[in-house]
């Protein structure tokens, strides 16, 4: 039994974020498949932050890896109710129950558009941007980083797999990413 704990832990660790801890896409698939096949009410939401590359870029990746976890521990406050997961980057994935999204964002959005300017220099974030160059060596503003995330939900239509509900969550969270500021797009769609 120890060994199977042993080996059972081993698995989880190495399919975990090596910076945030959290499960990263293998673990991922398989909750949302367990959730499908058991036909547990189901809620997968794409978290991913806007402009992320500009405080990595004009921060370096110490600044960049703390907005990360940053974004990670807003989420672990949701751990008993949603299942966690970082894909990589800075994209994150929630799995709840279509009931539980609204709540959740509420209060995650409102904490991150609060807290989001502590991760810039001061001057930068009383301006509301970041001024660099670009490859081409032209002046581009970036403005305060966001969130878009992207939700499909079980609700009103059938998914048989991990990747097709994915797929909508990143379409949706590419229609929020579409809209400024920090945005919940739920996929609204029946058939």
């Amino acid at each position: 039994m120890i060994t199977f704990v042993r080996r059972r832990t081993l698995r989880e660790l190495r399919e975990a974020s090596p910076l945030t801890g959290l499960p990263g896409n293998t673990r991922v698939c398989r909750e949302i498949t367990r959730r499908i096949t058991n036909g547990m009410p189901l809620a997968v939401c794409y978290v991913d932050i806007d402009r992320f590359k500009s405080v990595n870029d004009s921060y370096g990746f110490v600044r960049g890896d703390e907005l990360i976890l940053f974004v990670a521990q807003l989420l672990r406050k949701f751990r008993g109710k949603a299942f966690l997961g970082h894909l990589g980057g800075d994209d994150f994935v929630v799995i709840c129950a279509p009931e539980a999204v609204a709540p959740l964002f509420a209060e995650v959005t409102s904490a991150f558009e609060r807290e989001a300017p502590r991760f810039y220099d001061p001057a930068d974030a009383q301006r509301g941007h970041i001024t660099s160059i670009d490859r081409q060596g032209h002046e581009q503003q970036w403005e305060i980083v966001t969130l878009s995330i992207g939700v499909a939900t079980a609700e009103h239509r059938v998914f048989h797999d991990a990747v097709e509900i994915v797929a909508v969550a990143a379409e949706m969270k590419n229609v929020a990413k579409s809209l400024p500021g920090t945005q919940v797009c739920v996929d609204r769609r029946r058939g």
